[in-house]
């Protein structure tokens, strides 16, 4: 029996990658943080809004990509799984590094350092390679930007391989796991872990084993039937309790920021975030398996391309920004010129990728396949196809 194709997962991916568009745009706009451009005009409420997605986006995202793992190695060996993750990752960051990042970088140093040399002398100059103690890459200078996530997805990937078994089974150690963790004594040790692993290795702001033990959860959230069918039952339990725990996150934040580090209190409300953060996730994935678990033709086309939409948005934006900031309009204005715009511009470069082969595999897609006349009047005379399935990701 082949692996079955999980809707959801496509559809929860797919709208995560898009919700980028909103938020890497407000980037600009919002206030206490640095970034390659920023508006004349930052706003506080915009940066609270941001916040309150950052609790759950990119740990929703590292998610996905473990349980699409699930699903990948129910179709491939371990060897041939790792051999597609090289391709399929390593190949878009090494290109994304030497032609995506340096254009945001470049643009970081013009507007944050005073930068006033050209983009050839910058790249070819020796600016492109230059890495300041203590800076990010916003104002110059050698940094991955929002490829990170590829390169953190590379190593979790090939990382967890020995952890899974050849051969799934239903009373494997894994899908006990995964039944234990599909009950509320599951999910309160779920977030207890998580607080643990946020609070004490968070190194420099960097915590990959944050991320990892997400990508760890979305793999053991299918090892059972149980897990999905819990959140699909407590949906209205878990995802109002995980949107009022973020709400009370970011609303707390400056009482969090009072509280002693090393304390219990702070190592408790860390606890507390991360079990919010957990059961928001749960929500989320019992929302899409309740009401997103369909196909449809606008699935199709986002599922294959949502990967290169994500490699190529924040180069687009950083771009555009540089230049919409310095129109006469209010902040919410430019906001609005600056989504269109990056939203339009991105699934413009897409449409062209998309249509040649050589650009497909540096952006990690499959080739194209040419389609014989027989198997266009065969395809014409049966069912809708089934369209792109979660087992075989865009970015999972």
């Amino acid at each position: 029996m082949g692996t079955p194709r999980l809707r959801y997962i496509d559809w929860l991916r797919v709208l995560a990658v898009l919700l980028l568009f909103p938020f890497h745009v407000g980037r600009v706009f919002n206030a206490g943080e640095a970034f390659y451009v920023k508006g004349p005009e930052v706003s506080a409420a915009a940066s609270r809004v941001m916040g309150f997605v950052s609790f759950w986006h990119m740990p929703l995202l590292f998610l996905l990509a473990g349980a699409s793992t699930y699903l990948a190695l129910g179709r491939r060996s371990r060897r041939e799984y790792a051999g597609e993750r090289l391709r399929r990752l390593l190949v878009p960051f090494v290109f994304g590094m030497l032609v995506l990042i340096p254009p945001q970088t470049w643009y970081g140093a013009r507007f944050n350092s005073g930068y006033d040399g050209s983009y050839p002398s910058y790249l070819f100059g020796g600016d492109f390679l230059q890495v300041e103690a203590g800076r990010d890459d916003y104002f110059g200078g050698l940094g991955t930007g929002h490829l990170w996530f590829i390169l953190y997805l590379l190593v979790f990937s090939l990382a967890a391989l020995p952890l899974w078994g050849g051969r799934r089974r239903e009373d494997s150690r894994l899908a006990g796991l995964s039944r234990f963790l599909a009950h509320p004594v599951g999910w309160l040790s779920t977030g207890i872990a998580l607080g643990a692993i946020a609070e004490f290795l968070d190194f420099d702001g960097e915590n990959p084993a944050f991320y990892f033990a997400f990508f760890l959860l979305g793999y053991l959230a299918l090892c059972s039937e149980e897990f999905m069918a819990a959140a699909h039952r407590w949906v209205w339990i878990t995802l109002p309790l995980g949107v009022a725990g973020d709400v009370w996150w970011v609303a707390g934040a400056r009482w969090r920021d009072g509280l002693a580090d090393p304390s219990a209190g702070r190592t408790g409300v860390a606890f507390a975030g991360m079990a919010a953060a957990w059961l928001l996730i749960l929500g989320l994935l019992g929302l899409g398996s309740r009401f997103l678990n369909r196909h449809s033709p606008t699935l199709k086309y986002l599922a294959e391309g949502s990967y290169a939409v994500y490699i190529l948005h924040q180069t687009v934006i950083v771009i555009l920004a540089f230049y919409v900031i310095r129109l006469d309009a209010p902040w919410g204005v430019q906001w609005l010129v600056l989504l269109a715009g990056a939203v339009g511009g991105t699934f413009l470069l897409y449409e062209g990728l998309r249509r040649v082969n050589w650009l497909r595999f540096l952006f990690g897609m499959h080739p194209r396949r040419p389609v014989a006349p027989a198997q266009v009047v065969d395809a014409a005379a049966a069912s809708p196809p089934p369209g792109p399935g979660a087992g075989d990701p865009p970015a999972g």
